[in-house]
């Protein structure tokens, strides 16, 4: 039965008056009550000076053939002022209604949208007859049948627009929309602009495509159209900074910056005194909380007061914070309806607030109820800590304003930050503490020390450590139990760790670092796992990789039986370096894919602990020639190695990233990558690894023809080395016997590389033995000691073939490939596999069984090497023998000493004939 408010208002609406509520009834064109209606069933008037937004303009335009138009977005988005423009600018029929709250009256909706229909144009007035002013009431059917007559009738396209949508709450008015547009003709549009989701099914027009979306997010606006807004619109000099963090801030939404803007229409250029985002915030405040919080329910308000200061929230910590027992359905609500709620992943788990909108509440809150600000930020503190969540958790903690509670909340995570490689917000929040609680918490000086070591801010760690030292059991008596034995554990921990680091770490006394993992409790038990990882990589720097390998197998029962996985990285870490220094690629890759298996099955192969297995990842890659795929892991190491705490990772990888340059050819980018190694602070302090930087300097030089430089560098250097012998000096002499070669002085040069095969071979330091086994080759075979030089071939041959190295033979690829060449032609090809073969022929060395017509066998006696061939064309070009020495590079002596031996190769007696035999074409296609 009818109320007699429905009754009331049928009666008002046949007379023509205002509604019971001071409201315009309907009516049509030429009616008594057409001004009182004109603004509810008209199209609003556009604004004198608007953004063009071509692309959402364009979107729109295919709504031209499309049943349904549906614009969404928050309040002050502009939705209204789009569509108006865009259907003003089409020219079309349009019937607008602008629908508010006491629209939800199924009567009043159809009598409205139908004086909409009508007084779109007069042609139809007439057709419509008493419908609109009928005592009788409108039912859905009736209307819609109506309303498809009267639609079908006209020829041009109709735009039945339906503004602040999200008002209607009828379920009536929702299903007789889905119906009228099942049935109505197809040059009819319905746009419907709202604030919220559309409670109309949507997946049928959309599964047909019929429908136009235009989302919250497609309303935003980018950071260029910001710049524009203020630019064009306003206008209003702001800095690119100020656009950027404005857009930042206030995420696109155009009603804040429409606020923002009528603030300052006055002034041509921002005062510098003006901080503009907190300006936003107060230009939104009073619009967001008369138009958005206050028209919620209670209970939705109550809602957004508790978890507007949250950085994000779930279900679970929503519970937690406000208490309701299933906060599920305001959470939807709020997401639903556009209501500033952001989700933050795609299965809707995480959400947070608009930035804008979370500060106006939160500012509010503070000033209304403070001490529920205060309980909300403890609590969720306590919530993300005990979840693991530890930079949320810290974040809470000082937005607290509770400093004691914060310093204790660190005192008791901040381990469990460092075990997920969160060392920088450690930090972040460490440096928040006032310095006098600070002083009065040596746990927390602790762990400042912790994060001083991970940046390479020894000297800093250094006083804190002698600091408290001056009165160890004074200091640690504000603690028992538990924390006081951590505080012991850390202590001992890094006071050897920055003993170590004090001293050259590849001469260092590792004494003192056994002795620290006795004393570790075994209640941080973690700890003597990573001192032992530590005493590992002291070994490995000194160039014995057994006693690395030994020394972890100690630190792998400790560490495995902790729950430390950034502990379990490292080990697979080191571990895996140790095998590839060793040559042994498979085992080290078997290490690498064990480790990321092991993280993929704790759900983090895509976080931070992925980060310390890409070096060696694209080591192993780049010795196999897999270019590309080492420059890719190099490429994250840098990107993230911008952090401190990833100082030791960006020093290699720039290295790395040099030498892959060298590779490719690019020589200038090989430079640049040497240059940041020498800045990376705290990493290049030893004498060795400055050495080798220098060194690969030199072999840079050389790439580019300067032997001059190398010369020089290598006359200054002393030689015989002593034992031990670093890897990183190692690395230095295999170039500077590389040096010598290229000078000519092959002798020399193969004396170098003999003694230093022995020392290496004795600590099983496989890859460097590769190497210095094809310089060896080549050399040996330039001293015409061609059995020496493919038995040294073969066994770099025997390595390469076991596990796949192709890189160094690629880099020494002029001066092994007469080697090979000689090997293939010779020995037969009994002895090159497949792997072999496709090495091979990356050095563009022919695998055959027999010479190729018309060229000179390889015969170790005729073939000249490429030091003769650079002398003989040197002669070619008319140089004396002094001139060939001194471009050259060498002495007379061995000038003459080539030619000799070129003579001999070729069967001539002179220079002149030399060169005329070497010009024939079979000496030509023999380079």
């Amino acid at each position: 039965m009818r109320s007699n408010r429905r009754d009331n208002i049928k009666k008002q609406t046949v007379a023509g008056a205002g509604a019971e509520d001071g409201r315009p009834a309907p009516a049509v064109r030429g009616e008594p009550g057409i001004r009182l209606i004109a603004t509810k069933v008209q199209m609003p008037p556009l604004k004198a000076k608007m953004l063009p937004r071509t692309h959402l303009l364009n979107c729109l335009s295919e709504g031209r053939d499309h049943r349904l138009v549906v614009v969404s977005g928050l309040a002050g988005s502009g939705k209204t002022s789009l569509v108006s423009r865009w259907l003003k600018e089409s020219g079309s029929f349009v019937a607008w209604y602008s629908l508010d709250a006491m629209d939800n009256e199924s009567d009043l909706f159809f009598r409205y949208l139908l004086a909409a229909v009508t007084g779109a144009d007069e042609r139809i007035s007439t057709s419509t007859g008493p419908w609109p002013q009928s005592q009788k009431k409108l039912t859905a059917n009736e209307t819609v049948a109506f309303l498809v007559e009267l639609l079908s009738g006209i020829s041009q396209d109709v735009y039945i627009v339906l503004d602040d949508y999200h008002l209607i709450k009828s379920q009536d008015i929702h299903d007789t929309l889905s119906y009228l547009l099942e049935f109505i003709p197809e040059n009819v549009h319905v746009v419907i602009v709202s604030r919220h989701a559309i409670p109309i099914p949507l997946n049928h027009f959309r599964v047909r495509n019929q429908i136009v979306e235009i989302s919250a997010s497609d309303m935003q606006f980018t950071e260029e159209e910001t710049g524009r807004f203020f630019k064009e619109i306003m206008p209003l000099q702001l800095s690119p900074d100020a656009v950027r963090d404005l857009a930042r801030y206030t995420e696109g939404w155009v009603g804040g910056l429409q606020l923002l803007g009528l603030s300052l229409k006055d002034k041509q250029v921002l005062p510098e005194h003006v901080n503009i985002l907190s300006m936003a915030r107060e230009e939104a405040a009073g619009y967001l909380v008369e138009e958005v919080v206050d028209a919620q329910p209670e209970a939705i308000r109550a809602f957004l007061e508790m978890t507007a200061s949250l950085g994000r929230f779930n279900i679970e910590l929503a519970r937690d914070i406000t208490g309701m027992a299933d906060p599920s359905a305001i959470i939807n609500y709020l997401y639903r309806n556009n209501l500033f709620l952001i989700s933050l992943d795609a299965d809707r788990v995480w959400y947070r607030y608009h930035q804008l909108f979370s500060d106006v509440i939160r500012k509010k809150i503070m000033v209304s109820s403070p001490e529920l600000h205060r309980d909300v930020q403890r609590k969720a503190a306590l919530w993300f800590a005990l979840r693991g969540y530890q930079e949320d958790a810290f974040q809470h903690a000082f937005s607290s304003e509770d400093l004691d509670f914060a310093a204790d909340l660190l005192e008791d995570y901040l381990l469990q930050c460092s075990e997920r490689w969160g060392t920088m917000a450690g930090l972040r929040y460490i440096l928040k503490v006032p310095v006098a609680t600070l002083n009065q918490r040596p746990l927390l000086r602790l762990h400042l020390c912790a994060q001083m070591v991970e940046n390479m801010e020894i000297m800093g760690a250094m006083r804190i450590l002698r600091d408290l030292e001056t009165d160890l059991s004074g200091v640690f008596a504000r603690y028992q139990g538990p924390k006081r034995t951590l505080c012991q554990d850390l202590f001992t921990y890094y006071s050897n760790m920055v003993r170590h680091y004090h001293q050259d770490p590849e001469r260092a006394d590792i004494k003192h670092l056994h002795k620290a993992c006795e004393i570790i409790s075994s209640e941080n038990r973690q700890f003597a796992g990573y001192m032992k990882m530590f005493i590992a990589q002291s070994h490995l720097a000194m160039g014995s990789p057994i006693k690395a390998a030994e020394t972890l197998r100690e630190a792998f029962e400790i560490i495995f039986g902790t729950e430390s996985v950034l502990g379990k990285v490292i080990w697979c870490r080191l571990s895996a370096i140790v095998e590839s220094i060793q040559g042994r690629l498979g085992h080290s890759e078997e290490t690498l894919q064990k480790a990321l298996e092991m993280l993929k099955h704790m759900g983090l192969a895509d976080g931070p602990f992925r980060l310390p297995l890409l070096l060696p990842m694209a080591w192993n890659r780049y010795l196999r020639n897999d270019l590309k795929g080492a420059g890719e892991c190099v490429a994250e190491t840098l990107q993230r190695g911008q952090r401190p705490e990833y100082l030791k990772d960006t020093f290699e990888g720039e290295l790395l990233t040099s030498l892959i340059c060298m590779a490719e050819g690019n020589l200038d980018g090989a430079e640049r990558s040497l240059s940041e190694t020498l800045h990376v602070p705290g990493v290049y302090n030893s004498a060795s690894t400055k050495a080798l930087i220098d060194a690969w300097y030199i072999r840079l030089s050389m790439l580019r023809g300067d032997l001059r430089a190398a010369r020089a560098w290598a006359e200054q250097k002393e030689f015989p080395f002593k034992e031990p012998c670093s890897f990183a000096q190692v690395n230095e002499f295999v170039i500077l016997a590389e040096v010598w070669y290229w000078l000519g002085h092959f002798r020399r040069s193969a004396d170098i590389l003999k003694r230093l095969r022995v020392l290496c071979a004795n600590n099983h330091l496989g890859l460097a033995v590769l190497d210095i086994d094809l310089l060896y080759s080549a050399a040996l075979y330039n001293l015409n000691d061609f059995k020496g030089a493919q038995d040294a071939m073969h066994r770099a041959l025997a390595v390469a073939d076991r596990e796949g190295i192709v890189r160094p033979f690629i880099n020494h690829g002029s001066m092994i490939s007469p080697v090979l060449r000689d090997m293939v032609s010779t020995i037969g090809t009994q002895w090159i596999s497949s792997r072999l073969k496709a090495l091979l022929n990356a050095l563009e060395i022919p695998v055959k069984t027999k010479p190729a017509e018309g060229r000179v066998p390889a015969d170790d006696n005729r073939r000249l090497t490429a030091r003769e061939i650079e002398i003989l064309e040197l002669l070619a070009d008319g140089h004396k023998y002094a001139e060939v020495a001194d471009r050259a590079f060498v002495s007379l002596n061995t000038v003459r000493s080539h030619v000799r031996t070129i003579f001999k190769k070729l069967g001539v007696k002179t220079t002149e004939q030399a060169v005329r035999e070497f010009r024939k074409p079979r000496w030509m296609t023999d380079r």
